[in-house]
């Protein structure tokens, strides 16, 4: 209770014959319309509406109440993540003298709560103190990384021929802009021009290239990597997109591709379009995608 009488969290709740989650991604857990009793201090009539949610495992093991909620939104992983570290109430005050109409300092003074006083320096405040929390103060003294560095991302350029794009400047000549040699080259292409060059480059996918080989933007070419790694991620496609969506997919399985052409050619044997490919190769069965997409769903589903 809160106020004059005034009931928080909701209560009482409604009833639900089932566990659900409204628009917030909150859940609504059941409240089966049953037993109804009279408080016999108050006589207040009280049903489940009014029970507090609880664990009766938890609270029978520990002897104590624990509450367990269902996490399904990204608004409740937020404020789970705002009270742990929001850090403790705090406030600023500070007692300085105050100036006179001269600009000199007289007797009085003038006291500054939370940076509401006269000429607050926000510089001087930053710099001359700064809170530690709980949280980050255990953190820093059990010397834990304050910051992680992740792989590099190589996005990896998926077209038919001559169907890549072109950036371009607007003063620039769209001629010469579209018959530049550089402007020619992709990660793709470029692709198919390693395979000829390094042995190596046959043993690997298009989408593993990255991991043994670095792309230079600058000279628009694939050389060995050196040190580290990077990870590359193909560009995503639809299925609406047809005959590159089945290059995508090849893409992800044949090494060693010289051309499109060698992409097209299966035991010899040269297809049409890219989807004969695949379906070739055993990749591609419309069933099996409409399988494959219901299973990604079951293991992707969410209460909201």
């Amino acid at each position: 209770m809160h106020g004059a009488g005034k009931v928080q969290e909701r209560y009482p709740r409604s009833f639900s014959e089932k566990t659900r989650c409204d628009v917030d991604g909150y859940p609504k857990y059941r409240c089966r319309q049953t037993r109804i009793f009279v408080d016999p201090k108050t006589q207040r009539v009280v049903d489940n509406r009014w029970i507090v949610l609880y664990n009766l495992h938890l609270a029978t093991k520990y002897y104590a109440h624990i509450n367990v909620e269902i996490c399904s939104s990204i608004s409740a992983v937020k404020y789970l993540y705002k009270y742990v570290y929001k850090g403790p109430d705090r406030a600023t005050v500070v007692v300085e003298r105050q100036a006179n109409r001269h600009g000199q300092e007289n007797n009085a003074h003038v006291v500054v709560v939370n940076g509401e006083g006269q000429n607050h320096d926000e510089i001087k405040a930053y710099l001359e103190g700064r809170y530690v929390f709980a949280s980050k103060a255990s953190w820093l003294l059990f010397s834990f990384r304050m910051h992680e560095g992740t792989l590099f991302i190589t996005h990896l350029a998926v077209h038919e021929p001559r169907m890549h794009k072109v950036v371009y400047n607007d003063n620039a000549s769209i001629f010469k802009t579209i018959n530049s040699e550089q402007n020619q080259k992709t990660t793709f292409t470029e692709y198919f021009q390693t395979n000829i060059d390094y042995p190596l480059a046959r043993k690997v996918t298009y989408m593993d290239f990255p991991y043994v080989f670095t792309w230079t933007n600058g000279t628009k070419k694939w050389t060995i990597q050196q040190r580290g790694c990077s990870i590359g991620r193909l560009y995503f496609i639809s299925p609406s997109a047809g005959e590159r969506y089945f290059l995508r997919t090849l893409l992800t399985k044949v090494k060693g591709a010289v051309s499109f052409e060698v992409l097209h050619t299966i035991n010899s044997v040269v297809h049409d379009t890219f989807k004969s490919t695949c379906i070739a190769l055993g990749l591609y069965d419309p069933y099996d995608e409409w399988n494959a997409c219901l299973k990604e769903t079951i293991g992707m589903q969410t209460c909201a």
